[in-house]
């Protein structure tokens, strides 16, 4: 099975924030091949329109991975905001794309972090740009490294399939968060101190999302395996992978 995993760049101005981005990707790579899946990894803000589109052709399922902020104009939010970082406008708007071809062909599809903002807002929703409780999302002040909370999963929920517990303790690094959900998806975890939309997935299709980073080398090691799994159990189960169509 082919697994496409999409990072916001394949480059990244230097310091810990982009060696943090790299280091991310490079172990949701490294455990998908692991659990014996054909990675590509592209970088949506400087590839060009060629390979994403190749790329997203070839694979049966696709992961959306975390980073910068999401450009405000996309959902057509506030310019400017408490917190504002970076914006990489094209790589929002290549994997708005994407999220839109997986719902219209209803491939398989992750979204972490960053990952599950673009997915609400390809659904037509929109995002809070910084949170009220941002504080206790992220480490305070610049401080390197991402910080752990609770967070409770509805029963019944494809997120409680891939991971089959009440309440998870997550690694956690944002300040953005779903404020109006999109059209046609619903909540399935929050975070257990404040209520923020910790996942979210659509019921008629195999999309699932997650707001905190299962792919950290902190986080519950079975996570991230877990959460692969759910897709590979959705392309076993409906179709042969287009691998050997």
């Amino acid at each position: 099975m082919k697994l496409l995993v999409i990072a916001p760049a394949s480059r990244y101005q230097p310091g810990h924030f982009g060696e943090l981005l790299v280091a991310l990707a490079d172990r949701t790579v490294a455990l998908a091949r692991e659990a014996g899946w054909t990675t590509t990894l592209i970088g949506m803000q400087d590839c060009g329109d060629h390979v994403w589109h190749a790329a997203l052709a070839a694979a049966d399922a696709v992961v959306l991975l975390g980073g910068h902020d999401v450009d405000p104009r996309v959902y057509k939010g506030r310019n400017e905001y408490p917190g504002s970082g970076d914006h990489l406008g094209t790589a929002d708007r290549r994997s708005i794309a994407v999220v839109q071809a997986c719902r219209a062909d209803r491939r398989p599809l992750l979204g972490i972090c960053r990952g599950m903002q673009l997915i609400n807002v390809a659904y037509g929703g929109n995002l809070s740009p910084d949170l009220f409780t941002a504080q206790t999302h992220r480490l305070p002040g610049g401080q390197r490294g991402m910080l752990d909370h609770l967070v409770d999963v509805e029963a019944g929920s494809r997120l409680a399939d891939a991971l089959p517990a009440e309440r998870l303790t997550v690694r956690s690094s944002h300040h953005q968060g779903v404020e109006r959900l999109g059209e046609g998806l619903r909540p399935t975890a929050w975070a257990t101190h404040d209520g923020v939309i910790e996942g979210i997935e659509d019921p008629d299709r195999p999309v699932l999302a997650v707001q905190w980073h299962p792919e950290d080398e902190g986080a519950e090691p079975d996570q991230l395996t877990g959460l692969l799994g759910w897709l590979a159990a959705h392309i076993r189960s409906t179709e042969a992978p287009r691998a050997s169509a």
